[in-house]
């Protein structure tokens, strides 16, 4: 079978915003064998979602001279049209160029004016394929969502997630915002609250956390379980809560300093939210979580409203 090359060497988060594309893309080339480069962690999630078909280790030394430019790895038979989301990536496209018979894409990992980075990612595959899945930016929207699924038994339980932690303490509101809102989720009937912990999160967190449920995954693929199984997950700017959101879990993220209109989660039931002090951001929260119970206010994904809710004023 034709390959199709893929490569992403970036965070979760950041892969996780390509996924529209790749979707759409996949859907394009049904006939072509998907291969990914990059992280085998994030491939091998992406393999299980239906993203791609294997992978190979973006870091591997059998790899240096690809990334150089001089030659092809075994596990590549000359593909017939490669994405790259590389900075730097001239040699490898210009190496592929040479038997492939569709585009090698070389696009930058972000981009340079104000757009949402999902929307960038669809629009710059769509300039150099054609896409199964036409789409108009209205504003900054991102592009049609597909549903993922981890397959097998996911149904719902009634355990609600908390992640404190980011990639960056500068994402992250202080300790009391984080057990406060475990305490006001009881109150709202939430039967059991768990604490995820990754590895940015050291473990006088886990201190400070004494007598909570605490959830340390070993890996993304344990991660998407729990969370494709949690009634609710709240957290900041962070790649366990791109994850969670994509999956359809019911998701509110929390932005201190970045911005939702550019990194924002995408996700069927995720709701995006600014707030000048942690006083307000609970707040809004439980504001969110009455209108979500009332059926006023359904936290979804929208093709022409991505719901991001900025109360710093």
């Amino acid at each position: 079978m034709e390959q199709f090359l893929i490569c992403h060497r970036g965070a979760l988060g950041d892969f996780i915003l390509t996924w529209p594309a790749l979707y759409a893309l996949r859907e394009s080339f049904p006939d072509l064998q998907f291969i990914g480069l990059g992280r085998p962690e994030y491939l091998r999630l992406a393999i299980r979602l239906g993203l791609i078909d294997t992978c190979c280790d973006g870091e591997s030394s059998e790899l240096i001279e690809f990334f150089s430019g001089h030659s092809l790895p075994p596990a590549l038979s000359s593909p017939k049209g490669a994405v790259l989301w590389l900075a730097q990536g001239q040699a490898v496209s210009e190496l592929l160029k040479k038997s492939a018979s569709l585009p090698v894409a070389l696009i930058p990992p972000f981009p340079q004016k104000r757009l949402h980075v999902a929307t960038y990612h669809y629009l710059a595959v769509g300039s150099h394929f054609p896409m199964a899945r036409s789409f108009l930016p209205l504003g900054l929207s991102p592009p049609p969502l597909p549903s993922f699924s981890l397959g097998g038994s996911m149904s719902r339980s009634e355990y609600a997630l908390i992640h404190p932690g980011s990639g960056s303490p500068a994402k992250n509101y202080s300790l009391w915002l984080y057990r406060e809102l475990a305490r006001q989720l009881r109150q709202q009937g939430y039967p059991e609250i768990r604490f995820l912990l990754g590895p940015a999160e050291d473990e006088k967190l886990e201190q400070h956390l004494s007598g909570e449920l605490i959830e340390r995954p070993p890996d993304v693929e344990a991660l998407a379980r729990l969370q494709a199984k949690a009634a609710l997950y709240i957290g900041n700017d962070s790649g366990a809560s791109h994850l969670a959101a994509i999956l359809g879990t019911p998701t509110i993220a929390l932005y201190k300093t970045t911005d939702p209109d550019i990194w924002g989660v995408i996700g069927h039931r995720a709701v995006n939210l600014q707030a000048q002090s942690e006083e307000q951001a609970l707040l809004a929260i439980r504001d969110i979580l009455n209108a979500e119970t009332n059926h006023s206010l359904r936290l979804r994904y929208s093709n022409e409203n991505l719901i991001n809710i900025d109360i710093r004023r």
